[in-house]
């Protein structure tokens, strides 16, 4: 029952991952995806609640938000072991590890203590009427990962790739033609490169470099979603 359990969960973060890696790609100027960009987003009550907060407003996405906390009164914090493709990212790496370091409880208890009080610095922000939630959510750092380092990467290797082997080897044909109907679809997005785009990258290498070591530390110490889930 347990190995199927855990087949199951694999199975719902693979779904999920490739589900948000797809959204964000497929509504990537010019394309129009089936999914509008923000429904990751609209279902992260950090996000919205902070958000509201903050501005003032009711955001129109705080009814998908409010189910997923009820969802998870029911079910538990079924979202982050299931769904989150950050989390679904450190599980990946974590998983190459041969023995992560073993925590006694007392520093397990203190380390979890920690996204506790960020999760409240955030809120005494968005009280204020200031928006920090952005910096450690987990959706919004898989979504500027996605955005500015793993779509403008990809494409330009395929792009470059199949042009490479068509020159090379006067591919002038059904290769070709398949190129041109890729430029028309995903390769075919525009794509801007930042500078700070290295900087979202040593970001998110170090978020995933961590579950090395510890067993799911982002999620553990520092996730403020994970911690409103908590709650």
């Amino acid at each position: 029952m347990k190995k199927k359990l855990v087949i199951a969960r694999r199975i719902s973060q693979g779904f999920f991952f490739f589900l948000f890696i797809y959204i964000l790609w497929s509504t990537t100027y010019p394309l129009k995806g089936l999914l509008p960009a923000e429904t990751f987003f609209n279902a992260d009550p950090l996000i919205i609640f902070m958000t509201s907060i903050s501005e003032r407003i009711i955001l129109p996405g705080i009814f998908l938000s409010l189910a997923m906390i009820v969802l998870t009164i029911v079910f538990g914090r079924f979202f982050c072991g299931w769904i989150c493709p950050l989390g679904t990212s450190i599980d990946a790496v974590g998983a190459i590890r041969k023995r992560g370091k073993v925590l006694k409880d007392r520093e397990n208890k203190r380390l979890r203590s920690i996204k506790f009080i960020i999760f409240a610095i955030i809120f005494l922000f968005a009280f204020a009427g200031v928006q920090v939630s952005w910096v450690f959510d987990p959706i919004v750092i898989m979504a500027r990962f996605v955005s500015l380092n793993l779509i403008p990467t990809v494409t330009l290797a395929i792009d470059k790739s199949f042009s490479s082997l068509i020159r090379s080897f006067d591919f002038y044909g059904p290769l070709y033609d398949f190129y041109r109907s890729l430029k028309t679809s995903f390769l075919g997005v525009k794509v801007f490169y930042f500078s700070h785009a290295l900087n979202i990258f040593i970001f998110f290498l170090a978020i995933l470099a961590t579950s090395l070591f510890v067993k799911r530390s982002w999620c553990r110490a520092l996730c403020p979603l994970g911690a409103l889930y908590a709650f």
